[in-house]
């Protein structure tokens, strides 16, 4: 295929943002106190960290982005600098393969001698799904000695990524029976992306999420110049010493570990990356149902798919990655039912930092309503059908509830239930409900409705309606009429119901009931 070809296909692909996601929303401001407060609280409590900004997405309310601390002395961390992210580069990656599969370019079950030169100590029949769930067995040199030492000899040397892969060791295991996290796993499907496209990993990437999702101030380092302004890197060393990093070169580091960790990006663009991923934006369901997919790992709390993990942490589970780089320490959660986002991103290592976005989650899931449950009640219904009650479940946190209708659908509650008129104008929608409290919105239950359309009397039909008296129903479907004991009230001329104690369906002639059999 074209190069060029390729990119038009893999970027017309996104769902680009929709107007709906992009209307103004506003955090809540008790919401965002609180987590500010909890980030300054915290952020004192692990005296090694230098500087951090954090950020939540929550749905209906949009993005709240926090920071504390400093990027060097007299320069405070502001909200729009960038950080290396680190190993929260493999999702982007990830995506990339999975995109690549959707568009018949590769297969996740393809073996790296379909697209590689045999290496030493790398299985040639790994699979590119085994790459990116870490079943490879393949070993990972890149932050232990010598090669570490290596790289942090050589700050300004380019290293390619076939010189990394002679630095690996004997396999681990044998592939696919067990699970060892490994940065070449990336760095070779990076390699695999190359020469099934023509493109560097660092240009699909920007085609493919970066520029449709207008994350402009994200990048890929070395390969692309820098955007904005980065954090001050620190490194925390032995008793207690702490090492500007900002001036050594980041080359050798980020050729080395490549695709495995060279993105920059800021808290901001992370949570709309998280968001817009996992939405939808981005995979068709298939590849959603990949990512969803996890695996053992070896630790009781964790499982992997590709480029996430499934944690579990004081009884609340979640996705998200963590990314450790000389300088940086990041860390990503998201809660799958709220569809919530928490990134935060510092600017020293190494660090107590992760527990942070960690306490942040555990204060919305303490605070904001949580997940609502599927609204119970009809989805298919006819136009002037009135009375119809809808309910969902007791939604945790929520002092109350905000349900919204389609047109032509009227109704008014503040519980979970709620009791729907539809008038004769009525059109197909969605109903939905989501909990309310003092920090503001939670996420959505929806339930899609058809509104069927009155049929315009013409010969051969009949009125007819259940609540009230039915019309507009064709004559062949009146035995579809619910039996009633006694007339409606308030008939018009045309209306029709089937009596049950007479046995006879009636028509109201204008003036009285008649039998009409």
């Amino acid at each position: 295929m074209k190069k060029n070809q390729l990119k038009i296909i893999l970027f017309i692909s996104i769902y680009l943002l929709t107007s709906a996601n992009n209307k103004a929303q506003t955090f809540n401001t008790n919401l965002a106190a609180m987590l500010q407060d909890t980030l300054n609280t915290y952020f004192t409590a692990f005296n090694n960290i230098k500087g951090m900004t954090a950020s939540v997405y929550l749905p209906g309310q949009g993005i709240w982005q926090g920071k504390a601390g400093v990027s060097f002395a007299g320069q405070p961390i502001t909200q729009d600098m960038e950080f290396g992210i680190a190993s929260n580069t493999k999702l982007f990656v990830a995506t990339i393969m999975l995109k690549l599969a959707e568009n018949n370019v590769i297969s996740l079950n393809d073996s790296l001698n379909k697209w590689l030169p045999t290496f030493s100590n790398i299985d040639p029949n790994i699979t590119i799904k085994q790459l990116l769930n870490h079943t490879s067995g393949i070993s990972d040199p890149i932050f232990i000695s010598p090669w570490t030492d290596t790289i942090q000899a050589n700050p300004t040397r380019v290293f390619t990524p076939e010189e990394v892969l002679t630095w690996v060791g004997a396999p681990l295991f044998p592939k696919g029976t067990n699970w060892g996290y490994s940065n070449v796993n990336y760095i070779l499907a990076a390699m695999i992306a190359k020469n099934a496209t023509g493109f560097h990993i660092s240009t699909l990437i920007r085609d493919s999420i970066l520029t449709p999702l207008n994350l402009n101030n994200t990048f890929y380092d070395v390969e692309e110049s820098i955007v904005g302004t980065l954090a001050h890197r620190w490194w925390n060393g032995g008793s207690g010493s702490v090492t500007d990093y900002h001036n050594v070169s980041r080359v050798g580091l980020n050729t080395a570990g490549g695709a495995a960790g060279s993105l920059f990006s800021n808290s901001s663009e992370m949570s709309q990356w998280y968001h817009a991923l996992f939405s939808g934006q981005i995979l068709n369901n298939s590849s959603v149902a990949e990512l969803k997919y996890f695996i053992p790992t070896n630790s009781p709390v964790q499982q992997y798919s590709l480029g996430l993990f499934r944690e579990t942490t004081q009884g609340l589970a979640y996705w998200g990655h963590g990314g450790d780089t000389w300088g940086y320490k990041t860390k990503m959660i998201y809660d799958s039912c709220m569809e919530t986002v928490v990134c935060a991103l510092s600017n020293s290592f190494p660090n107590g930092m992760t527990s942070i976005p960690f306490l942040l989650y555990r204060a919305i899931k303490n605070h904001v309503p949580g997940c609502p449950g599927m609204i119970t009640g009809l989805s298919s219904v006819t136009q002037g059908q009135n009375n119809v009650t809808y309910t969902t479940g007791t939604i945790p946190n929520a002092t109350s509830y905000v349900w919204t209708l389609p047109n032509g659908a009227t109704g008014t509650s503040n519980t979970n239930s709620i009791t729907v008129n539809y008038d004769v104008s009525a059109v197909s929608g969605d109903i939905t409900v989501r909990g309310n409290n003092l920090y503001g919105v939670g996420n959505l239950s929806i339930l899609p409705l058809t509104v069927s359309p009155i049929i315009s009397n013409t010969e051969g039909n009949v009125g007819i309606n259940v609540e009230i008296p039915q019309r507009n129903l064709h004559i062949k479907d009146v035995m579809r009429l619910e039996p009633r004991n006694q007339p409606p009230d308030n008939p018009m001329e045309g209306d029709i119901y089937f009596d049950s104690i007479l046995k006879k369906l009636r028509v109201f002639d204008g003036t009285t009931w008649q039998n009409c059999w």
